[in-house]
């Protein structure tokens, strides 16, 4: 069964402030002060604890929301951090760019993307071919291609270090050097 919506214990009173919900209840014999403890929107309880005394609830209460307060600061900054990141490498991609992804399972793939056009924080890029510079059998070092371009152009949001092609590709800046990728014939 799929819960829905938050199973409200029967409860004394409750302590609500941001970040989260704490149902205060009356407990067993051994532990008489109990309390629910619910973070955010969550329909689970993050904890159900007895406690042996009042003043150890409020404790632990006072606990539960400072942890919520540093945990929602924490994100924030986060956030903050990759929003900047993200505008940098916006503010930095220009037209002409080469970026790479390598990919794949038992072998490995390149492809290069070349910027065609910028616009504020996406890019309208295009799969580009690559040439082989080293063939060593069972991998070979392949350079792009910009000329040659594969495909039609498609527009994608830069993220943090770069576009985000499919689910299981991701596209980086070129650093200029030649990347590995399997040799034709040895992957499977």
């Amino acid at each position: 069964m799929r819960i829905t919506e938050r199973v409200i214990p029967q409860y004394e009173s409750m302590v609500k402030r941001a970040g989260g919900v704490v149902y205060l209840m009356a407990g067993s014999a051994g532990t008489p002060y109990a309390a629910k403890f619910f973070a955010g929107k969550a329909l689970n309880p993050t904890h159900y604890y007895g406690f042996k005394s009042e003043e150890k609830r409020e404790a632990y209460i006072e606990e539960f929301f400072k942890d919520l307060a540093e945990r929602a600061e924490w994100k924030a900054e986060e956030k903050a951090k990759a929003k900047a990141i993200k505008e940098k490498a916006a503010n930095e991609m220009k037209v002409g760019d080469i970026y790479y992804s390598s990919w794949g399972y038992d072998q490995t793939n390149v492809d290069f993307y070349k910027i065609l056009e910028v616009k504020k924080s996406s890019a309208v890029i295009a799969k580009v071919g690559s040439k082989t510079v080293s063939d060593n059998g069972p991998y070979t070092e392949v350079v792009p291609s910009p000329e040659h371009q594969i495909g039609k152009p498609m527009l994608k949001r830069m993220g943090e270090y770069g576009f985000s092609i499919s689910s299981y590709d991701s596209a980086t800046k070129w650093d200029g050097k030649p990347k590995y990728e399997t040799g034709f014939g040895y992957g499977h």
